[in-house]
């Protein structure tokens, strides 16, 4: 009675294909902010994910929110807006960064 068999018209979504393609060795480029700030990275510049950022209200935020951060190794130093830098490395929001397609052999 409580528990009624429906008919499955599609077949069951695996979770993590709703889950952006980021993690530990993707490579990524990082878009800038909109609007434009000081402390943004001009140029869309590109590196690799090399580990989790901090992330705030860790446990009750979601993984895909904006709440969580990447480190990103750049692949050459790079200056933010204002001219700070050079940086190899920086702590950069999930919603800035976009995967790389993979590359052809």
């Amino acid at each position: 009675m409580w528990k009624r068999d429906r008919p499955r018209s599609r077949p069951l979504r695996d979770p993590r294909e709703a889950m952006p393609g980021l993690g530990v060795g993707v490579q990524v480029y990082v878009v800038e902010q909109e609007p434009p700030s000081s402390d943004d990275w001009p140029g869309e510049p590109t590196g690799v994910i090399i580990a989790s950022g901090d992330r705030s209200l860790r446990h009750v935020s979601l993984p895909n929110d904006g709440f969580t951060t990447w480190v990103v190794a750049f692949s050459e130093p790079q200056l933010r807006r204002d001219g700070s830098g050079p940086y190899e490395t920086a702590v950069i929001p999930s919603a800035l960064l976009v995967a790389a397609e993979p590359a052809e052999a």
